[in-house]
């Protein structure tokens, strides 16, 4: 059974047109990768789910039920969370402090009180031996990692990356990709929007590639690299 829907989604701004008619499937325990050229509504698609804008047309159906249009306190405790590209931290918050603020507006994990505890959760992000620093004083990678933390501590049963590698080193890409991994393994869905194709092959399940406002191609990483409109938009060529 799905975990989230998206129906008929189609969404404007003004008189220029993002995305029409995206229909997309996520199935509990995936991790769900969605690709797509600048500009094609990535981030967008997101937002929506998330409550910070409101699609023109369609439905976003979380654990069958209709949460379109709802506040974005109202989706996060739900069990919805999101790790944004660009980082917004307490900056003059420590790690640990900036957890224990995501976990006291928290809601609850179907599964239990808690899905993971705050202590597990600084671990589980690498930032155990940087708790109690500033967070302003982190690097940009330990400063992603706080965001993550905080998106954990809202004990998410669906989680969204919005490409979280951006700026990483290839160490630190495949430490994210081993954690969102763990995730999966542990119950949390992970919807994840990325541009290193590497990253979408070695953890994904199922992909969506996005251009020019609709779904092109869906599948898995090895079926959506051969298929033909799919390498038309990335390379702008045909499958020889």
């Amino acid at each position: 059974m799905p975990i989230l829907e998206i129906k008929n989604l189609h969404k404007r701004f003004g008189g220029l047109e993002v995305f029409s008619d995206i229909n997309i499937e996520v199935e509990e325990g995936q991790i769900y990768g969605i690709i797509g050229t600048n500009g094609s509504g990535k981030t967008t698609l997101f937002n929506i789910i998330c409550g910070i804008y409101k699609p023109n047309f369609g439905q976003v159906i979380f654990k069958n039920q209709d949460i379109t249009g709802m506040a974005t306190w109202q989706i996060s405790r739900l069990g919805i969370g999101r790790c944004f590209q660009t980082v917004a931290p307490f900056k003059s918050m420590t790690p640990m402090e900036n957890v224990r603020v995501a976990r006291a507006t928290a809601g609850k994990f179907s599964k239990g009180k808690e899905l993971f505890t705050l202590d597990e959760i600084i671990t589980l992000t690498g930032l155990k031996d940087k708790e109690d620093v500033p967070t302003q004083e982190l690097s940009l990678p330990d400063k992603k990692n706080v965001e993550i933390a905080r998106a954990l501590a809202c004990n998410p049963e669906l989680i969204l990356f919005d490409e979280v590698s951006c700026g990483l080193s290839g160490e630190e890409i495949y430490n994210r990709m081993e954690l969102m991994k763990t995730l999966a393994k542990s119950g949390i869905t992970v919807i994840v929007v990325e541009h290193i194709m590497l990253f979408i092959k070695n953890i994904c399940d199922k992909v969506a590639v996005l251009h020019a406002g609709k779904v092109i191609a869906e599948g898995s990483p090895e079926q959506v690299a051969q298929t033909e409109s799919v390498i038309e938009a990335y390379l702008g060529g045909k499958k020889q």
